[in-house]
């Protein structure tokens, strides 16, 4: 396990004991942190006597960061969790049961997550759905820190792409599923937080610009026409996260119908431009 870090010490320490608390036995867990100038480093030597490795400088990034710990890793399942993300109290036992016999194949294994909301403390569980290439191909629907790979679909998908800020793992998921098995477990496996500072949610349209080059990458040229349509409609994107945080906050007076009640209160959407169908921006905005 690699957890890349920069200025999260109000998080990492709650990172770190929801590994360690664990108790798994056979654990090799690396943290990797850019140089920060909060608590971080104070909370690291807390914790260094049960870490496997442990560094504090300047790196090429996020992505570079754990690129170097998975170089360093020796161990048969691999993952990373970021320094504001947890882990269950039987995360690590559940995902060793489950890819224990596949440990030669390139296997992923992707489970359910909870998010959560630092400042409002709403919750959100979200349970892993089966593995479509083409959803994948439109949108990323596995959540991050609930995915475990073999050593070996690592080393036929190659590291992430270190020029990515914001969608490396989507990247990865991406080139992974041309040589990988992709399972889903009903398991809850991870917790995702939600804050301020939280990087998805705070990338702006350079976040969109860099989803937009993957999907030139991996994905068809309808899926490609949808993106293009959202980086140059900055009025659009805005009210797909709406209609999204609609369609949420819908489930649970009107259930079924929330989608339907959103996409009539999401105007923008009413008319589109030839080409652009809803139910692909929708699958966009993460709603499944």
């Amino acid at each position: 396990m690699v957890t890349p870090s920069f200025n999260q010490g109000h998080f990492i320490e709650e990172t770190i004991r929801s590994v360690l608390d664990q108790g798994y036995p056979n654990l090799e867990f690396s943290i990797f942190d850019g140089g920060s100038t909060d608590r971080t480093i104070e909370v690291l030597e807390k914790y260094g006597a049960q870490l496997s490795f442990w560094r504090s400088a300047p790196d090429g990034g996020q992505a570079a960061a754990i690129n170097e710990g998975f170089r360093r890793a020796t161990g048969d399942v691999l993952c990373w969790l970021n320094s504001d993300d947890l882990h269950f109290g039987h995360t690590l036992s559940t995902v060793v049961a489950l890819l224990g016999a596949c440990l030669e194949q390139p296997f992923v294994l992707y489970g359910g997550c909870e998010v959560f909301d630092d400042r409002t403390h709403g919750k959100e569980v979200r349970m892993a759905i089966p593995f479509n290439q083409t959803l994948l191909e439109t949108a990323d629907f596995l959540d991050q820190p609930s995915v475990f790979w073999t050593r070996k679909a690592w080393e036929m998908a190659g590291p992430l792409d270190e020029s990515l800020n914001y969608g490396f793992d989507w990247e990865w998921f991406l080139r992974a599923s041309r040589f990988c098995r992709f399972t889903a477990t009903e398991a809850l496996l991870s917790r995702y937080r939600i804050h301020k500072a939280h990087k998805s949610g705070t990338g702006g349209k350079r976040r969109w610009i860099e989803l937009l080059t993957i999907v030139r990458r991996h994905s068809s040229p309808v899926v490609v026409q949808h993106y293009e349509f959202l980086v140059a409609r900055n009025f659009a994107r805005w009210w797909l996260n709406k209609r999204m945080r609609l369609s949420l906050a819908l489930k649970g007076p009107v259930g079924g119908f929330a989608d339907s009640l959103a996409t009539i209160l999401s105007p923008p959407f009413w008319f589109l431009p030839a080409g652009i169908q809803r139910r692909t921006l929708w699958q966009i905005s993460g709603i499944r």
